[in-house]
């Protein structure tokens, strides 16, 4: 195997190994949006919290260090934050 396969080869083992903990973080996410659309619903409040949302894409554009990854950090988030209404909505349906 040459050098360029070899780095590849190690660079998508430390991917696997990232992606394995960013399942395990997911899920203790959704375990919060578990509890936080049931407060909802027992209050009847909104799915929706717009300037929550404004500050969390504040936060984490604030937090990344490699600049490069700002859009996408902010990208990853808008996409986590329509994931968890969809599941919240789902949730407030039954």
């Amino acid at each position: 195997m040459d050098r360029g396969k070899k780095k590849k080869k190690k660079e998508r083992a430390e991917i696997d190994a990232i992606d394995q903990e960013l399942v395990k973080l997911f899920e203790r996410r959704m375990d919060a949006v578990t509890e936080i659309a049931r407060i909802k619903k027992a209050h009847k409040l909104p799915i929706l919290d717009q300037s929550r949302e404004d500050r969390v894409l504040y936060k984490v554009r604030g937090l990344i260090e490699n600049k490069a990854y700002e859009d996408s950090v902010e990208d990853l988030f808008r996409s986590l934050m329509t994931i968890t209404k969809a599941f919240e909505t789902k949730q407030n349906e039954e």
